[in-house]
């Protein structure tokens, strides 16, 4: 029995060989999947930047009783975070209002829209958001490995915000 352990046979090169051949194969295998679920994680951070800024909005407009508002920028895929100091009845971003924070959303995103019928989500002193349409902001992002879509419905009466999303492969 102890002849059998202090045995000096070991591996030969072609056993080696062929472990490391077989790893290659597994591992090769594996990074689409990785790749995928990158590119989805990246999609699914930058909607939760967006839902950040959206709750940071709300909080400082309750917390400091102002109108805050967040801006989307869909030409430039830029949001702004702004203090509604210039005309708070109107519920419009305009260069005289108080720029709190500036974010750029990634390259992948290919589309953001607020309904086609503003661009501009306002929140009031008592939580509650003033927008046109129907308060829901799209983001779709396209990779060559995925497109995912992203719904934020933000509700006029609490401001509140629901998300549904969705990849399509």
């Amino acid at each position: 029995m102890f002849d059998r352990l202090r045995s000096k046979r070991g591996f030969t090169l072609v056993e080696l060989m062929t472990t490391v051949v077989l790893v290659g194969i597994v591992a090769s295998m594996a990074v689409p999947r990785f790749q995928k679920t990158f590119e989805r994680m990246h999609f699914r951070n930058a909607n939760k930047n967006i839902i950040s800024t959206l709750r940071l909005a709300r909080s400082k407009a309750v917390s400091e009783k102002t109108a805050h508002g967040v801006f989307f920028d869909s030409q430039g895929k830029i949001i702004t975070l702004f203090k509604d100091t210039d005309s708070p009845a109107v519920f419009l971003f305009s260069a005289a209002d108080s720029v709190v924070a500036v974010d750029t959303l990634p390259g992948e995103f290919a589309y953001l829209d607020t309904d086609n019928t503003g661009d501009v989500v306002i929140f009031m002193p008592d939580g509650s958001a003033r927008f046109t349409g129907g308060g829901n902001i799209v983001t779709m992002a396209v990779t060559n490995s995925t497109v995912g879509i992203q719904i934020l419905n933000v509700l006029s009466s609490t401001g509140r915000i629901k998300t549904t999303g969705n990849y399509v492969y």
